[in-house]
C-alpha cells in the first residue's frame, strides 16, 4: 500500500481522468465541434437541423445543397480521439489500483507508467484538436469541452508525477 497522501492524490487523479473520459466521450460521439451556416459538424457526422449523415471525405462536391466536405486531415482526428480516451481509461484504471492495492515491490522506473501513459493520451489529444482545427474552424461547444478535457489531462499529468516521484523515494529501500 501507498501512504495516504500518496493515496488520496490517486483517488482524485483516477477521479478527474474518469471525468476526462466521459468529456471526451461525449464530445467525440456529439456533432457539435463546429458550426458552418445552419450545418453542425462532428468527428464523424454533419447534421443539418436533425438530420445526420457520415462526414464526406472527397475532393470535389457534385451535389447540390450536399453536406461539406472535408480534408482527410479531419478524418485522422477522430480514430486519434478514440486511442486517447483507451489510453485515458487505461490510467484510470492504473490510479486507482496503486492507490488501493498494488504497490511494485521494487519501485523503480514501473513508478512512471502512469505519468507516461497520460502524457501519450495528452499528445494524442492534442494532435487531435491540431488535425481537425486543419478542416474545420473550432467554434462549437464540443470542441471546447473537449479542450477542457485537455487542460483535465494537465492537471492528472502534475499529480501522477508527483506521486511516481514520492512512491520512488519512499520504497527504495534496499532489502538485505
Amino acid at each position: 500500500m501507498v501512504d495516504r497522501k500518496i493515496g488520496i492524490i490517486l483517488i482524485i487523479a483516477g477521479v478527474l481522468s474518469l471525468t476526462s473520459v466521459i468529456l471526451s466521450l461525449y464530445s467525440i460521439s456529439s456533432a457539435n465541434w463546429s458550426k458552418l451556416g445552419l450545418y453542425s459538424i462532428g468527428l464523424f457526422q454533419t447534421c443539418l437541423n436533425s438530420q445526420c449523415t457520415k462526414n464526406q471525405y472527397e475532393t470535389s462536391n457534385s451535389e447540390m445543397n450536399s453536406p461539406p466536405i472535408f480534408s482527410g486531415r479531419l478524418y485522422n482526428a477522430a480514430p486519434l480521439a478514440i486511442v486517447a480516451v483507451f489510453i485515458q481509461l487505461i490510467v484510470c484504471f492504473l490510479c486507482f489500483l496503486t492507490a488501493f492495492i498494488y504497490l511494485p515491490p521494487k519501485p523503480s522506473i514501473m513508478c512512471y507508467i502512469t505519468p507516461l501513459l497520460i502524457f501519450l493520451a495528452f499528445i494524442f489529444q492534442f494532435v487531435t484538436i491540431t488535425e481537425a482545427s486543419y478542416g474545420i474552424h473550432l467554434n462549437g461547444p464540443s470542441s471546447s469541452i473537449f479542450e477542457s478535457a485537455l487542460v483535465i489531462q494537465v492537471v492528472i499529468l502534475v499529480m501522477t508525477f508527483y506521486c511516481a516521484d514520492d512512491i520512488r523515494q519512499n520504497c527504495s529501500v534496499q532489502y538485505v
